[in-house]
């Protein structure tokens, strides 16, 4: 009898040792606030001084994962994958920024793998982007029209063998190629 109750202290400890664990994993509050500060700390962990500034989040679908717009102080565009916990806190699972003008990536999530676009509309020339990928599985095409800045996002089918790379075709409202150089000043 003494044993059985050992084991029912022993496996509440454990339970309560998950449960604080669990918790800890998530500690970003549902605000911009918070999301803008677990940013700065997150990307400011190993070295440097960088400073995001979160434009907009968006939830992937019905998945528990959110994708954050973000522009350094000297202008580099990048993103945060946050997955939500049950305790309704989020956790960054990795981030990004850079140069590019539009960046492609694939987001694993809860519910199956999806090929995100992030970036700018310089002076509002992009309608919409084509993003194929390297493997020729799969296209699709996202509207960004009137967006400065932007995510657009698309599910990939399940049997999608490589998500990335892809290749991205920029197009005006008419329906034109619109070549890099034509975003440089």
């Amino acid at each position: 009898m003494k044993k059985a109750g050992y084991l029912v202290i022993l496996v509440a400890v454990m339970a309560i040792g998950y449960v604080i664990y669990y918790f800890n994993q998530y500690p970003i509050d549902d605000n911009q606030a918070a999301i803008q500060s677990g940013l700065q700390k997150w990307s400011n962990r190993a070295s440097g001084s960088i400073k995001p500034s979160v434009i907009k989040s968006i939830q992937l679908e019905d998945t528990s994962s959110y994708i954050v717009l973000f522009q350094t102080e000297n202008g580099d565009m990048g993103y945060a994958h946050l997955i939500k916990g049950f305790n309704g806190k989020y956790k960054i699972d990795h981030s990004g920024y850079g140069t590019n003008i539009v960046s492609y990536q694939k987001i694993k999530t809860n519910k199956g793998i999806y090929g995100i676009l992030i970036g700018k509309n310089p002076k509002l020339k992009i309608d919409h982007i084509k993003t194929e990928l390297y493997s020729g599985e799969y296209s699709f095409e996202s509207n960004v029209k009137g967006e400065e800045r932007f995510i657009a996002f698309e599910k990939l089918p399940e049997n999608t063998k490589q998500p990335f790379p892809a290749e991205l075709t920029f197009y005006d409202k008419n329906g034109s190629v619109i070549g890099l150089s034509e975003f440089q000043d």
